[in-house]
């Protein structure tokens, strides 16, 4: 279990930290006849810009706290959750990364990019960190979801003390007193 729950904490910390770098960085130039090209701007798009990738891996601490809070069968509906937010996070990583480019380039085109005039020429550098660190950390909350549906019945739960009071175990009769308010 503690395994498991590291993984999901190192996933969330990798998904969101690779969601906020930056996926494109697209500078323009200008060419100028006899003199060379000037750089007029440069913006960077994010993971985040693309999808709320970052916003979706916090989930995951979500369902942290959901795995020690349950038992039995419930349980196994936050490992099916791990699983399915996993998923999305390595699908939106890759796609991601994949389209970043064209996406970078069609917002400069429209002037949506601050700092990049539109109708220049443009460059876009794709540095693959951000869209690996997302993919990295969708399949460790994958894994993680997955570890929770094979062997999450068997984990311990939280104690009586976290328990609501129809929950809790009734103590034995004439035994009225905790053990340790004695005599």
């Amino acid at each position: 279990m503690q395994l498991a729950m590291v993984a999901v904490l190192a996933g969330v910390m990798l998904a969101v930290t690779g969601a906020g770098q930056a996926w494109a960085r697209v500078s323009a130039a200008v060419e100028l006849p006899g003199i060379g090209s000037a750089r007029l701007g440069g913006a960077e798009v994010t993971g985040n810009d693309l999808a709320p990738l970052g916003a979706l891996a916090l989930l995951g601490l979500v369902l942290l706290v959901a795995v020690a809070a349950t038992r039995g069968r419930g349980r196994w509906v936050v490992g099916l959750a791990l699983l399915a937010l996993g998923g999305a996070l390595v699908l939106g990583g890759a796609l991601g990364g994949a389209r970043v480019s064209e996406e970078a380039v069609e917002r400069a085109e429209q002037g949506l990019l601050e700092g990049v005039p539109g109708g220049t020429g443009l460059r876009v550098a794709t540095p693959p960190g951000g869209p690996v660190m997302v993919v990295a950390g969708g399949l460790l909350l994958a894994l993680a979801g997955a570890e929770a549906l094979r062997r999450g019945a068997g984990w311990p739960a939280l104690g009586d003390a976290f328990r609501a009071p129809p929950d809790r175990a009734q103590p034995l009769a004439g035994q009225d007193e905790p053990p340790w308010e004695g005599d």
